[in-house]
């Protein structure tokens, strides 16, 4: 049996636009009609959106186990003011929770749990941003290559028409790749963006549960702490105690 690398050269030989030219990413792109310029800016919009999440959740996150581990055990010893400065200097979404609970601490407890529930259903539209726009763009690219296709197949059946049936391959070629070039471009940027979007997803969930694990364990923490500071005696009850005279009286 030949080489492939024969069969091919004898097939150049024989028939010189066998073997295909060398083409650029623009020129593909240039072929695949005007649908590709909304695949474009698509696929730059998603890229766009990836990035700047990425970034903006990074700020969010933090070592929540560390910081709730510390900030518990001040608020249980009625630290407050050191408790505030270590949310302040903690730059997680979750962290901003913490300080408007104590702050507001010293609220009835059914008060104090609503409001830092309304204080943690607050900071979700600001994570949600922009998930929606990469969402829609994973949905719509297969659309567009699919419109892109359906074009192109147009385009050749009108090419067929003109030529009265008697129509080369070159007749067709432009059809052809348009339905082509478009509709794996529309792929192309679907599915990364469905990654991404899946990804960012998850990435909000994780924070969303942060925010909730805080408000709750600060709220015990500070019922906590209130409890310890009740049972233990005022200095004036420890001083009348050790007076003899109060103790005779």
């Amino acid at each position: 049996m030949l080489p492939y690398s024969l069969l091919f050269s004898a097939a150049a030989q024989a028939n010189p636009r066998v073997v295909p030219e060398a083409i650029s990413l623009f020129e593909i792109v240039h072929r695949g009609g005007l649908v590709m310029w909304p695949i474009l800016l698509c696929s730059v919009l998603a890229a766009g959106v990836f990035l700047e999440r990425m970034l903006f959740y990074r700020k969010a996150e933090s070592n929540i186990d560390s910081f709730l581990t510390g900030l518990c055990s001040l608020l249980r010893k009625g630290r407050y003011e050191e408790a505030l400065l270590r949310c302040q200097e903690t730059p997680a979404r979750a962290a901003e929770i913490a300080r408007q609970a104590i702050l507001r601490r010293d609220y009835p407890p059914a008060e104090l749990r609503e409001m830092t529930r309304e204080a943690a259903q607050l900071a979700l539209p600001p994570l949600e941003a922009n998930l929606p726009i990469l969402a829609t763009i994973s949905s719509i690219t297969p659309l567009l290559g699919l419109l892109g296709t359906i074009t192109g197949m147009i385009e050749a059946f009108l090419a067929m028409n003109r030529a009265s049936g008697s129509v080369s391959v070159s007749d067709l070629a432009s059809g052809i790749w348009v339905a082509l070039v478009s509709a794996a471009a529309g792929i192309a940027v679907a599915i990364p963006s469905s990654i991404a979007y899946n990804y960012l997803v998850t990435r909000l969930t994780a924070i969303a549960q942060d925010i909730d694990r805080v408000g709750i364990e600060v709220l015990h923490a500070l019922a906590d702490g209130k409890r310890s500071n009740r049972a233990a005696p005022f200095p004036d009850e420890i001083a009348a105690s050790l007076d003899p005279a109060a103790r005779d009286d």
